[in-house]
């Protein structure tokens, strides 16, 4: 590391200088100084003398990365998929550097969001599922001044109740050899642009910024209805005349409610299977619950589980719920049944 009193001034000045990156002169510049003498020879007034002495060095590189957002908290709701957080990262220092970016859940908040992935933006448009992903390992090449739009997409898990919030970190840090462990103003030998010394601008050559994900639940029920599997009856899941469809409901529930009752009206191509309605208070989605659920009996019983044959144009299901109470996470029941195509 270098100590003589010249390094120490060139760092004092690219430091000042880091936040103005456009003026910045490109590491591994020469400059040049040349001071002159011009003088006379006693008695001689006609020709004059002179004598010079030169000076270069060369401009080390500085390490410097910024990130700008244009929010630091997004309003989310309970499963809401996609969620997108723009950012811009620019490389402040006045070489060209190799950054890891990476973006990972906070500690000591409420969840953890799922899913989280990086793309560039490509189209100055948004997200629209047609941006290219930043490569695994999550190493971007900026050049000196150069900036990138980095979008964030991340899923909110359907468990996170009303009220709860959970951060992340989106991170970037110089790939150089010994920066990631330098400290502010910390000189690493050779490793700049032309082979220069590169001087660290912030601890860890490393830029973070948080971002909070808040959940606001303006529905206080959601439904989602979906089908688990096909069953023919020759032992395949080809979906033909005399196969099976198993047919799932997820209900979450994220605050108190009365009276809550779930239906589900039967299309006219296919009959109700006897003896298939089950019930569970848990989210056991995309699992068959015919072994861990209660099984609903088919009449107008004590249970909360009927077939109605009369109802509607084919029959229908019913689940009576009743009175939910809330108590700060989200409460799930999944339903289940069968039908036949016709």
């Amino acid at each position: 590391m270098k100590t003589i009193q010249s390094t120490a001034l060139l760092i004092a000045g690219l430091l000042t200088s880091a936040g103005s990156w456009a003026a910045a002169t490109p590491a591994g510049t020469d400059i040049e100084n040349t001071a002159t003498a011009t003088y006379y020879a006693a008695g001689d007034s006609t020709n004059a003398l002179t004598a010079q002495s030169t000076f270069t060095f060369k401009v080390q590189e500085l390490i410097d990365v910024t990130i700008s957002s244009d929010a630091t908290e997004s309003t989310v709701t309970s499963g809401e998929t996609g969620v997108v957080v723009s950012y811009v990262i620019t490389n402040t220092g006045n070489g060209s550097e190799d950054f890891t970016i990476t973006d990972v859940n906070g500690t000591g908040d409420d969840f953890d969001l799922e899913g989280i992935s990086l793309y560039y933006e490509d189209n100055n448009a948004g997200f629209d599922g047609t941006e290219s992903t930043v490569a695994a390992d999550g190493v971007i090449n900026l050049d000196a001044g150069e900036s990138v739009t980095i979008l964030a997409v991340v899923n909110v898990p359907a468990t996170a109740g009303d009220g709860q919030s959970a951060e992340t970190t989106l991170t970037a840090v110089s790939n150089t050899s010994g920066a990631s462990a330098a400290a502010e103003g910390d000189v690493l030998d050779g490793v700049g642009d032309d082979g220069v010394d590169a001087v660290i601008a912030s601890a860890g050559a490393n830029y973070q910024a948080d971002h909070t994900y808040t959940v606001e639940n303006t529905t206080l029920v959601r439904v989602a209805k979906n089908i688990i599997g096909y069953e023919d009856q020759f032992g395949g899941d080809s979906r033909i005349p005399g196969a099976t469809v198993t047919y799932q409901i997820l209900v979450s529930v994220y605050d108190d409610v009365t009276d809550l009752v779930i239906t589900d009206p039967l299309p006219e191509d296919v009959t109700y299977e006897e003896g298939t309605l089950y019930y569970e208070a848990a989210d056991n989605s995309g699992n068959d619950i015919s072994s861990s659920g209660t099984l609903l009996s088919d009449d107008s019983d004590t249970d909360i589980g009927k077939f109605e044959q009369s109802a509607d144009e084919n029959g229908r299901v019913t689940v009576d719920l009743g009175d939910v109470d809330y108590d700060s996470t989200t409460l799930f029941y999944t339903i289940q049944f069968q039908a036949t195509i016709n």
